[in-house]
């Protein structure tokens, strides 16, 4: 049997209850979107049911200290092919084991895998929060494109929030085509189609930002970040290590040297 279900991490984990819930063991879980029928396969779409959701999340928590559901969404956050089944198998090893010692069993190959990921996603997050670049557009709103490897935008939101509590800013995923939008009292979720992306569009270009104080301040961070770099010094293959080539195209620091 395969599971298909509309793509929400809500429908993954309904899939992951009737699962429980009938004693069917899926040979996959696939979102409608990605899925193409096969002549011999069994497929059964599960529909969407938040309450199923929610009890799922309960019942692994409660065996984890409440572990579990933060670990699972990052797993669904990363994208990664086959990573549904890989979120099955970890909730099925956590019921069966029925406490929180079972994330620390690395022999377990689910598990071992669901650590990995774990890792991958906290250093994207991290360099998230090295590597997003704000422009001011003309209204006073701070905006920054990003195109990371995965969907961490929902995990990088109270680290903004906390830092920029002053400031209206968006961040807007290129690569996904959706932001996050905070309005000095709140954050949410907007499209691409959204008024306040459709506005400000061009700002989340590569190219310089309209506002003529944010031309100077970008300038003076240029300066300065080519001032204080000591050519006698420089390590290519750290730098890459440390700010990989891939997130170079929004760094305002990253463009070419200006000549003299």
């Amino acid at each position: 049997m395969i599971f298909i279900y509309d793509g929400s991490y809500e429908g993954l984990l309904s899939c992951i209850f009737v699962s429980f819930k009938e004693r069917i063991a899926p040979v996959g879980i696939n979102a409608e979107e990605n899925y193409q029928f096969a002549l011999l396969d069994t497929a059964r779409r599960i529909d969407t049911n938040e309450s199923w959701a929610a009890r799922v999340l309960k019942g692994i928590d409660g065996r984890t200290n409440a572990s579990a559901s933060a670990l699972i969404n990052k797993i669904f956050l990363s994208e990664l092919p086959l990573s549904e089944m890989l979120i099955y198998q970890v909730v099925q090893a956590i019921i069966q084991h029925g406490d929180e010692t079972i994330l620390e069993n690395f022999a377990n190959p689910c598990i071992l895998k669901a650590a990995q990921i774990e890792k991958m996603i906290g250093r994207e997050v991290h360099r998230m929060h090295a590597f997003v670049r704000f422009q001011e557009n003309p209204g006073g709103l701070f905006c920054a494109a990003i195109e990371p490897d995965f969907n961490i935008l929902p995990l990088i939101g109270d680290h903004f929030e906390r830092r920029y509590a002053d400031q209206a800013w968006v961040i807007f995923d290129v690569s996904r085509n959706y932001g996050l939008y905070y309005d000095q009292l709140n954050m949410s979720y907007v499209r691409a189609d959204d008024q306040i992306i459709a506005q400000n569009y061009n700002m989340f270009e590569v190219s310089a930002a309209q506002d003529i104080g944010e031309k100077e301040y970008q300038s003076l961070w240029e300066s300065y970040f080519h001032a204080v770099n000591i050519n006698e010094r420089n390590n290519p293959k750290l730098h890459l290590r440390h700010v990989p080539r891939r997130y170079w195209k929004y760094l305002t620091e990253k463009k070419p040297k200006p000549k003299k």
